[in-house]
């Protein structure tokens, strides 16, 4: 017997079907949705990036607080120091202020290099060379 070619098409699996225009739109828009999401999270105001410059920032700012911290320790221990040791404060006043103690005499020595003559400078009345202070007896 012989077959005829409409025999051999029917023993022939299915053609596969063609998925609607519509549900391959679906897939695109879910993707390009996803795709878009993904961007946001990497680039986006609250994104991987934007965290990545928080921790930075977060770390500079750390750093300059334990510098400002360290700096107020010293601060502390500085003021601690004026408070419980009145002779620093004495050695301050003496230096940086010029101060004397009651009953003690200024003597102020002038260099030898210096020429009699005088200079059409102003004089220098805040800085002398050399000060000697003695206690009056």
């Amino acid at each position: 017997m012989s077959s005829s070619p409409v025999d051999t098409l029917n023993d022939l699996p299915p053609l596969p079907h063609k998925t609607p225009a519509s549900r391959r739109s679906w897939w695109y828009a879910l993707l390009l949705v996803c795709v878009l999401l993904v961007a946001n999270a990497l680039v986006g105001d609250r994104g991987l990036l934007a965290l990545f410059r928080a921790n930075e920032e977060h770390a500079q700012l750390q750093a300059a607080i334990d510098t400002i911290r360290i700096e107020n320790a010293q601060l502390h221990g500085y003021v601690r120091a004026l408070r419980d040791k009145p002779m620093l404060v004495e050695n301050l006043a003496r230096k940086e202020l010029g101060l004397i103690k009651r009953g003690e005499q200024v003597f102020i020595v002038k260099s030898v290099d210096e020429p009699t003559e005088p200079t059409p400078q102003a004089p220098r009345l805040n800085e002398p060379e050399a000060i000697n202070v003695a206690p009056v007896r």
